[in-house]
């Protein structure tokens, strides 16, 4: 297993679909977002064959497996057992509940699955939770997840699912929307700052630039609307994203 006990000081990047990009485009965004300030990102997959490649990649960047819950009849479960016990892995995701996706009784089987492997392997969960219903179906299967340690991805909800998620001690990862949406500024502010994380959700698509080096963007707005120092903030969010991964050996 790697030392992530020395990663690199600064932001990190809980979330990148990093997978997808060639590798020069990788090794050019390595280097844009280590000059940024950003000393780490988690490498998020949403098919098997995403899954594979993630695990397959050769930088030095933390990896989650896992079946997006619009791809959850696709799931795997022999062949993503074994991707998850490779080395570099640390979380199983993104899963959840889509509104976009298939039947709920598809997305719960996947996902009781793959809450299961979570467990067998001791690691993290990736939640994503999006679209219509999608919170209400998470609801009806959140017990899956207890005792494990989770990380809400891309939080755009409201207060209550915020005090949900705080209250069974699952990390929020806010990305780019806290950037322009005032609604989810001040939900923003009273997150607990021991359940905080940031992120990018990057992935290429045309007219879409988001790269892990904006991460510093949302960070520094972040430590403004918190009135605390960004290099303070950093500091928290990499304890946090340590413990959320449990990245203590």
């Amino acid at each position: 297993m790697w030392d992530y006990s020395s990663m690199t000081p600064g932001w990190i990047d809980t979330h990148v679909h990093f997978e997808r990009y060639e590798p020069a485009d990788r090794a050019r965004m390595l280097d844009e977002a280590r000059a940024a300030g950003v000393g780490q990102l988690l490498a998020v997959s949403t098919t098997m064959a995403s899954s594979r490649r993630t695990v397959a990649l050769e930088e030095p960047v933390l990896k989650a497996v896992g079946v997006h819950p619009t791809q959850a009849h696709g799931l795997d479960m022999p062949a993503l057992v074994q991707l998850a016990r490779s080395e570099g892995v640390v979380a199983i995701g993104e899963i959840g509940f889509d509104g976009n996706g298939p039947g709920r009784s598809v997305q719960g089987i996947a996902f009781e699955h793959q809450a299961a492997i979570a467990r067998e392997l001791d690691l993290s969960v990736v939640l994503h939770i999006d679209g219509p219903n999608a919170w209400h179906a998470f609801e009806g299967a959140a017990a899956m997840l207890d005792g494990l340690r989770v990380i809400r991805h891309y939080f755009t909800g409201d207060a209550a699912q915020l005090a949900f998620h705080a209250a069974h001690g699952h990390y929020v990862s806010f990305g780019r929307p806290l950037l322009r949406d005032e609604k989810l500024q001040r939900i923003a502010q009273d997150a607990p700052p021991g359940l905080l994380a940031i992120e990018t959700d990057s992935y290429p698509l045309p007219g879409r630039a988001t790269e892990p080096r904006h991460l510093v963007e949302v960070g520094e707005l972040m430590a403004r609307l918190r009135g605390v120092a960004p290099d303070a903030l950093a500091a928290l969010l990499a304890d946090n994203t340590r413990r959320a991964f449990n990245l203590t050996h």
